[in-house]
């Protein structure tokens, strides 16, 4: 059949042009043109993952052997995903078209040139997806270059006039921002995969080690990775180290290192050697040990009988909010691997410390509840908020937390067990787990539950490891359909098969929320959704529940986003329902919210019985739920906010008032458009003692030493301090004296001067006669220029 292309142009069609994935495919013809092109194009509407992992070995290797490829494709509809892009990112030269009018686009088009004289084109229907390449009915035409070459060049200019002139370029913080915008259509359906007994990194795993892959390139030994609870983080980590030969993983319970096992085993080759180190097993020589955190840091251990610093080339510390407590920082701080990967969902949730020192800041990759389900890791919620008739406002609340005893005496009554068994019938599917506030209130429920012939037990931390596994066998199995619990299945317990959750606790902490909803997060064949049955009453912090469960909750935001439970943001596919008591009660308290200076007072000693000490402005800062600023707002100061709520010890009464007050709220509050002014401040600090003068050459040091941190050097990238630490010390030193020097003496007069004649930066008497050697203060201002280091880089980073 003849095809008019001008007044004198004519092509014939040929259907044995014709690709329709029958006796060949799409994916196999196009492999074939990667193999032998010089010139790669593709102009795509969309890219699925399940499609790009098909070609993206033959792409790569064309690239190795400098073909050109470029790639044009689009977020048309929200169909390109997110992964596909990152699987693509290392061939640079990927464009998206730029769609400003809310143009369609809907391209299909393969291009390939072999040489001047040769190529191939296709048209027709196919995008990138596995269906349409390999098993799909599509129809692509096939155009060759030799048949009618004014055709293909024409095709040629009119994608680089496509690709040079309406698109834009994917970089990196676009795609980081596509990844978390992103929502996947889960009525859109484009493949039905093939099943695979091959591994291969799935999810959010994908973006993850593009990130950690990016993180070594950059120089970091240390990362930490945040990914809500349900996600397979263990997974991550197992392919993660392939590229490594001595790998340790510890954790702090043994059923986690007995799944850790599996996963890496699945991934990692068999002729690999795993061991364990724990209890009274203690293997040494194997490629893979997994080690138990009070095991391995007994005195006895860290040494060269055992480990040598570096034995291990990669380490994972697997619920890495723990890696504070003493015993984890002292494995931590023994070895000294290639690479140290932290993994957690709660980050907020450290042991009474700052994990995000122990990764030098390095946030690697973060994913959170919302953008798990959105991309469809993690299946979607139905949550039902129903009254809890118990008065909470009863119950004493004492230092943070109510007391247990009373509250015990009234969650373990007939009534109230009565209600949660009548809810559990209506809801149940088949897997419940069950979350309750105590060993007693844990016992009582499956006691009350078992009377009613319901396939119950029970899990606390008092029964032996091997009943817990032979208890949850049983549920895994199907000879249980209902778990009560307490806080021992917040962490490392993956059964994906949970589809119901129900809280019969009042649960004021959003970690521990997110923690254990995402136990029945992680997706199972069969199932869509997870029931939530949520028992909600007037207890502290019930209030924000709504936002909970929207997945934007942020501690520092808890003030100024409380929300409806009418006006939910959910992640896609998810719905609420609360009861009309609790829109009443939540109405009515939000309409007489007490005053914030008493939120904040609670809030400090809420902290103060979490960490059972007196809490620093840093501890607030680590486990508080109010940024620092707004106390210091409130009060002017933080010895002011201490005076207000009586905790403040004679010393700092004495600091009120002298200069020290003045000297503290310095330090607190002084300007930061950049961090320069921080090294210059802890230039004062030396062996745990402060100095009255710093000479400029030690100036010059410490501003090194502190931009050494890769973190930190992120502040010195721009335009004006380009290469600042290659510059030579005359240069240097001009920059410290102008910048964070005479910015500091300008803002804080009374406390700072420069001495021209000695080059010395210093602190005036009247102040240092009472900073001197006093380590309780020394202390207090090492606090205050750490808590000001980390809130930001943590805020203008993001980490």
């Amino acid at each position: 059949m003849l095809y008019k292309i001008s007044d004198n142009e004519y092509f014939e069609a040929n259907y044995m042009n014709l690709i329709t994935n029958q006796s060949k495919n799409m994916y196999q013809t196009l492999s074939e043109c990667i193999g032998k092109a010089k010139k790669i194009y593709i102009n795509v509407s969309f890219i699925r993952d399940s499609g790009i992992k098909l070609l993206i070995n033959e792409l790569e290797n064309a690239k190795s052997r400098n073909c050109e490829i470029k790639i044009l494709t689009s977020n048309y509809m929200n169909i390109t995903e997110p992964n596909a892009l990152y699987r693509l990112s290392s061939l640079q030269k990927i464009k998206l078209f730029k769609n400003d009018n809310n143009t369609s686009f809907h391209p299909k088009a393969y291009i390939f040139e072999y040489s001047d004289t040769e190529g191939d084109v296709f048209i027709g229907s196919s995008n990138v997806s596995y269906s349409a390449l390999v098993d799909g009915v599509e129809w692509n035409y096939n155009l060759k270059k030799t048949e009618n070459k004014n055709s293909f060049e024409q095709i040629v200019e009119h994608f680089k006039e496509l690709y040079e002139k309406n698109s834009f370029d994917l970089t990196i913080e676009w795609l980081r921002k596509y990844e978390k915008e992103f929502v996947n259509n889960p009525n859109i359906s484009f493949d039905i995969l093939p099943s695979s007994k091959v591994l291969e990194p799935i999810k959010f795993q994908i973006p993850a080690l593009y990130e950690l892959s990016a993180t070594r390139e950059e120089g970091f030994k240390k990362a930490m990775v945040i990914v809500a609870t349900g996600l397979g983080k263990t997974f991550l980590s197992a392919f993660d180290s392939l590229n490594f030969k001595k790998i340790l993983f510890i954790a702090h319970r043994e059923e986690i290192l007995i799944q850790a096992m599996e996963s890496f085993q699945n991934v990692h080759s068999k002729e690999k050697a795993y061991g364990f180190f724990k209890g009274d097993t203690k293997d040494k020589d194997k490629d893979i040990i997994f080690a138990s955190v009070s095991t391995l840091g007994k005195n006895g251990y860290l040494n060269e009988n055992y480990f040598d610093k570096d034995y291990f080339d990669y380490i994972v510390v697997d619920e890495f909010h723990h890696a504070d407590s003493p015993t984890y920082r002292k494995i931590i701080e023994y070895f000294e691997p290639q690479f140290l990967l932290g993994l957690t969902a709660t980050p907020d949730r450290a042991d009474n410390g700052d994990i995000y020192e122990l990764c030098d800041y390095n946030i690697a990759y973060e994913c959170n509840l919302k953008t798990g389900i959105n991309n469809g890791w993690l299946v979607p919620f139905e949550y039902f908020g129903i009254y809890d008739e118990i008065k909470y406002d009863t119950i004493p609340w004492r230092s943070g937390k109510y007391d247990l005893n009373i509250l015990e005496n009234r969650l373990m009554v007939k009534e109230r067990a009565e209600q949660i068994y009548e809810k559990y019938i209506f809801y149940k599917n088949k897997r419940t787990v069950a979350f309750c506030a105590s060993v007693n209130h844990c016992k009582f429920m499956n006691n009350f539950f078992k009377n009613k012939n319901i396939n119950c037990d029970f899990i606390v931390g008092e029964i032996s490891s091997k009943s817990r596994t032979e208890i949850l066998d049983k549920f895994k199995n199907g000879k249980l359909d209902l778990l009560f619990v307490v806080d021992v299945f917040n962490e490392g317990v993956d059964i994906p098969s949970i589809d119901t959750v129900m809280f019969l606790r009042p649960t004021t902490s959003y970690t521990i929320f997110i923690q254990q909803l995402g136990r029945g997060l992680r997706t199972s064949e069969s199932k869509t959704k997870l029931r939530v049955l949520d028992f909600v009453g007037n207890y502290k912090g019930a209030i924000l529940k709504p936002l909970f469960l929207s997945g934007d909750y942020k501690p520092s935001e808890k003030e100024s986003k409380i929300i409806s439970p009418l006006d939910v943001n959910l992640p896609s596919g998810c719905s609420v329902n609360f009861d009309l008591k609790y829109i009443d009660y939540f109405n009515s308290v939000k309409e007489k919210s007490e005053p914030l200076k008493e939120k904040l007072k609670n809030e400090y000693f809420r902290i103060k019985s979490e960490i059972e000490k007196k809490p620093t402005i840093l501890d607030v800062y680590t486990h508080g739920n109010y940024p620092i600023k707004i106390y210091l707002t409130e009060f002017k100061s933080w010895l002011n906010f201490l005076k207000y709520v009586g905790d403040l010890s004679d010393q700092e009464k004495n600091w009120l008032d002298n200069n020290i007050h003045d000297f503290l709220m310095m330090l607190e509050k002084t300007k930061m458009t950049k961090s320069y002014k921080m090294p210059i401040l802890l230039s004062f600090i030396s062996n745990d003692k402060i100095v009255k003068s710093v000479s400029i050459k030690d100036l010059e040091k410490n501003f090194k030493s502190f931009y050494d941190n890769r973190i930190h050097l992120k502040d010195l990238n721009n335009k004006n301090n380009k290469n600042l630490t290659n510059w030579s010390s005359k240069k240097l030193r001009s920059h410290i004296l102008g910048n964070p020097v005479n910015a500091l003496i300008k803002s804080s007069s009374k406390i700072f001067f420069y001495d021209k004649s000695n080059g010395t930066f210093e602190i005036k008497n009247d102040f240092f006669e009472y900073i001197d050697q006093n380590s309780d203060l020394i202390n207090e201002i090492k606090l205050r220029i750490t808590y000001r280091i980390k809130d930001y880089f943590k805020r203008k980073y993001e980490f």
